[in-house]
């Protein structure tokens, strides 16, 4: 039985200016181009949210500019993933205001561990304990829930892998999380255009819900035994606790995007997929999987680079387009 743990984050919203007259805007600034578009469904007509990060680049290694700085100063809310995927904020914050009204979208989320296959815990780093130190003080710490498995004996082994998996939004229903923490947010930032957000948010909400069933009918085609991923990075396992699938492995440490892989584990990676019999390794849209590809032709597997894993693309530019491209160049490869 899989123990069911909530993170449970405060939205933080802080005012200076009252509440905001209708004459005058919302600057709305996402991290994310994928959050960026789940907030312009619930803002609608209302505002424009500008993502920070932008279309088809690796958040993992975004470092903030100067006028990124810029746009988030000015901003009168700043809506983040949450769940320690941002590790640039914290100093961000430190260095245009920490007053800054932040929204976490992922607010309810069940949070994962990653899974037993990274190779290493990145929770462990003093950049990391930065990051937590810092946001801890905003009420964005947290923890993660801990995975349970069955043995042979039928007993219940609880295993807690520490870093905590915050790419949330590859299961819809955490999506429609999402989309009602955003309504609220912000219907209470906006009084007088809470019916426009929350009618808006149960207009996208039915258009999720639809994506969802499309989602499980597609997958339904592959059989269970063909259910397997093997990626590039760790940013699957979402998608694969919603819809079915294991996660044999991943070619990167972790969610980490630049990272090296030693020979002795280049090596197992080869073998793993020659065992597991997988026919692709899947890759993401916003790094260039040298490794992957060599893995790939050692093994006698193909690379899919088409998925789309921290950003929206030319060939995605919806949350929904995202996941129904990565749904098809799934079942097409494994199916």
């Amino acid at each position: 039985m899989r123990r069911r743990v909530l993170l449970i984050l405060p939205l933080i919203l802080t005012f200076s200016v009252g509440v905001i007259r209708a004459q005058d805007p919302i600057n709305v600034v996402a991290t994310t181009t994928i959050l960026a578009d789940v907030a312009q469904n619930v803002a609608g007509d209302a505002f424009t949210v500008a993502a920070l990060i932008p279309a088809d680049t690796d958040p993992h290694a975004f470092e903030p500019s100067t006028s990124d700085a810029v746009l988030v100063a000015q901003a009168d809310l700043l809506l983040s993933v949450g769940a320690g995927y941002e590790a640039f904020l914290a100093d961000l914050l430190t260095t245009v205001g920490e007053n800054i009204p932040v929204v976490v979208a992922s607010n309810g989320v069940e949070i994962l561990p990653y899974g037993e296959h990274e190779h290493a815990d990145e929770s462990a780093t003093p950049e990391a304990d930065h990051v937590d130190e810092h946001l801890g003080a905003l009420g964005l710490d947290l923890e993660c829930a801990a995975h349970e498995h069955e043995d042979e004996a039928g007993a219940e082994d609880e295993h807690d892998h520490g870093a905590c998996d915050p790419h949330v939004w590859h299961d819809v229903a955490n999506a429609v999380i999402w989309t009602n923490n955003l309504a609220d947010a912000f219907a209470e930032f906006d009084p007088a255009n809470a019916a426009t957000y929350r009618a808006n948010a149960d207009a996208y909400i039915a258009e999720l819900d639809a994506l969802q069933v499309e989602i499980q009918t597609a997958v339904s085609t592959i059989p269970e035994d063909q259910r397997v991923l093997i990626t590039n990075h760790e940013f699957m396992g979402y998608y694969a606790h919603a819809y079915g699938f294991e996660v044999a492995a991943t070619v990167l440490p972790g969610s980490a995007t630049g990272a090296e892989v030693a020979p002795q584990e280049l090596a197992a990676l080869i073998e793993l997929v020659r065992t597991e019999g997988v026919p692709a390794i899947f890759a993401e849209n916003t790094t260039t999987p040298q490794i992957a590809e060599l893995i790939a032709q050692e093994a006698g597997v193909t690379v899919v680079t088409t998925l789309y894993s921290d950003a929206l693309g030319a060939d995605a530019p919806t949350y929904i387009d995202m996941m129904r491209a990565n749904t098809h160049t799934i079942v097409d490869a494994l199916s």
